[in-house]
């Protein structure tokens, strides 16, 4: 049997100089989906930048406090150091013991500089009379 013969018939058509023309519908309606993908792609980006600073932040919230936790425990080591170098038994024995000084006597102690008169206290009342020719002298208490 023989073939059916096939014909292709050639059509020469010259488009190079035709212009598609845009649908300004088509435009305006691709340039709002694009405006709101953009939109919501920006809100998504600040959602998630809020969420990560907020784990950042935790995080340093948390190196911070053991921070503090272990500049207070620094801070009783020391204290409690400081009181057992400040106690006056311990640097009596050590100044006894290294050092070789003793109780000075009464007539080795020099007072240095002007010394202070006595405090005067006010007197409000008394139990004795006191025998006086003048008149009654005025206590301020500003003394």
């Amino acid at each position: 049997m023989a073939s059916p013969v096939q014909v292709y018939w050639l059509k020469r058509i010259d488009n190079s100089r035709l212009m598609r023309q845009r649908d300004p519908e088509v435009f305006r309606h691709t340039l709002g989906l694009l405006g709101g993908a953009l939109v919501c792609g920006v809100v998504l980006l600040l959602c998630a930048w809020q969420h990560f600073q907020f784990i950042h932040t935790g995080y340093q919230l948390e190196e911070l406090q053991g921070r503090h936790e272990q500049v207070l425990d620094w801070n009783r080591t020391l204290r409690v150091e400081q009181a057992t170098l400040l106690d006056p038994m311990r640097i009596d024995v050590l100044a006894r013991s290294r050092l070789g000084l003793e109780v000075p006597a009464a007539g080795q102690v020099v007072p240095v500089g002007p010394i202070a008169p006595p405090a005067r206290v006010p007197v409000l009342a008394r139990a004795e009379k006191e025998e006086s020719a003048g008149p009654p002298t005025r206590v301020s208490l500003a003394d």
